[in-house]
């Protein structure tokens, strides 16, 4: 896998993309599902991740309407 910069991830970095990615989905798609408390700590750790995709050059965008 190979961040927006064309540099390749190494296997760590590359798991930390698809945890954030699988996140996301479950927000975006299943978030209404999820007790109050699960969508709000779901939506921090998203937060969180997103730092890291961003230090990766993995241009995240901004997931506002998810709440982050």
């Amino acid at each position: 896998m190979d961040n927006a910069m064309g540099e390749p991830l190494n296997e760590a970095e590359a798991r930390v993309v698809e945890i954030y990615r699988a996140l996301e989905a479950v927000l975006r798609d299943h978030g209404d599902d999820l007790p109050p408390f699960a969508r709000r700590n779901g939506t921090k750790a998203m937060a969180a991740l997103w730092q890291v995709m961003n230090g990766l050059d993995m241009d995240p965008g901004q997931p506002y309407d998810l709440g982050a």
